[in-house]
């Protein structure tokens, strides 16, 4: 049976699979058992289980409870809270003063979380009803936290980086480092495009009178509120990526040091109890369960791909009619943001990475930037309807006023922007590419 009919087939029933509900975990293991049973009988069974034991026994992965963790216990404690109401005292007079706040709390918490879902439905109960009593458009409103939401796929330490590099064996450390310049020019993009279109049009984000009553800081204040609610996550941020950069530890002694910290700072705050220890502990169980799952699933696609030789005919195939890097990569980051479309991100690089890494290495491309590239566009791929989870967090934690149709307006902007900083990393490589090469 040729390759493409092969795998044309076990991806039909894999989406067939994930449209009766099935979860995409389950779904991958699924299909994959099914293939390799008529494929191997018992034996390939077995070889699936062992596949799974060897994949999740990567030490790439070890990363993922810590980082997990460290969101736990700033979305838990409250500690977020505090910063958020610190950044309203510091940025005033600014144009959407209540949407930039939000991205910039964003950007702080994606440094620390290291989930968007997380940090857009966090948002958007925070920062929604003020807002909204404010008199914001509900675009501007739904778009700015779900973007703010999004920059934890991005700014590192990232979920989706730790699976990525585990999926497509690339240097976790690395990723990480890298996506810091890529995460540093969205948040900059995002922010002009909020100053901007608040300057053109007023009336999406109406500057209402009690701004100004809460009364001006003075500079010691505004620096005091700097080293009290601001200046100790960054430094836990700082921490993690520092002891990667300069190779004092690996990415998991990182994640452990910043999982500490949040404690410590939960303590210095008063805000540490038994209470947040246990729920943070069995939140990040589940969490770290769930990809986890997912991972060991995406083994199975992977040994597919192996024992029908598809993945290695699909290289032979492409580099044997495209001769362009610059074409090929085009070409993988149009599939990607096709699938994004309907498919949800795990599944997208479960099913994407074992036949694109193949191909990077052919190509010669660098698979630092190319990992980088990729996480965007899965971002962007949190923005696109019918199946983009950003927008159905944003539409659950908003009142009924606002419609999905705000919800995708309000988004569409911003998944422009990701296209547009998509375009300078390809102009631009050494955005991601510096960093990576100092390590």
């Amino acid at each position: 049976m040729e390759w493409s009919l092969i795998l044309s087939l076990f991806l039909f029933f894999l989406v067939a699979a994930m449209f009766t509900g099935l979860p995409v975990a389950f779904s991958f293991l699924a299909v994959s058992g099914v293939a390799i049973y008529l494929m191997l009988d018992v034996g390939g069974l077995k070889q699936l289980v062992l596949g799974m034991q060897s994949q999740l026994s990567n030490f790439n992965f070890t990363p993922i409870p810590f980082f997990v963790i460290m969101g736990e216990v700033f979305f838990r404690s409250g500690i977020i809270t505090r910063t958020m109401d610190s950044l309203s005292k510091l940025v005033r007079r600014v144009p959407g003063r209540l949407s930039v706040i939000t991205l910039l709390g964003g950007g702080i918490f994606a440094s620390l979380s290291g989930s968007s879902l997380a940090n857009t439905a966090m948002f958007g109960s925070l920062m929604m009803p003020e807002m909204m009593r404010r008199g914001y458009s509900k675009e501007m409103t739904t778009g700015s936290i779900m973007a703010s939401g999004a920059l934890a796929m991005i700014i590192p330490p990232s979920n989706q980086v730790v699976m990525m590099g585990g999926i497509a064996s690339i240097s976790v450390a690395k990723i990480l480092v890298g996506a810091i310049g890529p995460g540093i020019l969205l948040l900059v993009l995002y922010l002009l495009y909020v100053i901007i279109s608040c300057l053109r049009n007023p009336s999406l984000a109406p500057v209402i009178e009690d701004d100004e009553s809460e009364g001006l800081l003075t500079t010691s204040q505004k620096m005091a509120t700097i080293a009290k609610d601001i200046l100790p996550l960054l430094l836990i941020f700082i921490v993690v990526i520092g002891v990667i950069f300069t190779g004092v530890g690996t990415a998991t002694e990182a994640a452990a040091f910043g999982a500490l910290g949040s404690y410590i700072l939960a303590m210095a705050y008063r805000k540490f109890n038994f209470k947040l220890l246990f729920n943070t502990i069995i939140g990040s169980l589940r969490t770290t369960t769930m990809l986890m799952l997912i991972i060991g699933a995406s083994a199975g696609f992977s040994q597919v791909l192996s024992m029908t030789g598809a993945s290695r005919e699909a290289v032979m195939a492409v580099t044997s009619t495209i001769t362009s890097p610059v074409l090929i990569i085009f070409v993988m980051m149009a599939i990607t943001f096709v699938l994004g479309l309907f498919i949800e991100q795990s599944a997208i690089m479960m099913i994407c990475l074992p036949l694109f890494m193949p191909i990077v290495y052919a190509f010669g491309i660098d698979e630092i930037w190319f990992a980088v590239l990729f996480l965007i566009l899965l971002q962007v791929g949190q923005f696109t309807p019918p199946v983009g989870m950003s927008l159905f967090v944003m539409k659950g934690v908003s009142p009924p006023s606002v419609t999905m149709q705000h919800i995708i307006r309000g988004a569409i902007p911003f998944l422009i922007i990701d296209i547009i900083a998509v375009v300078v990393i390809v102009i631009i490589p050494k955005i991601v590419t510096v960093l990576p090469s100092l390590i």
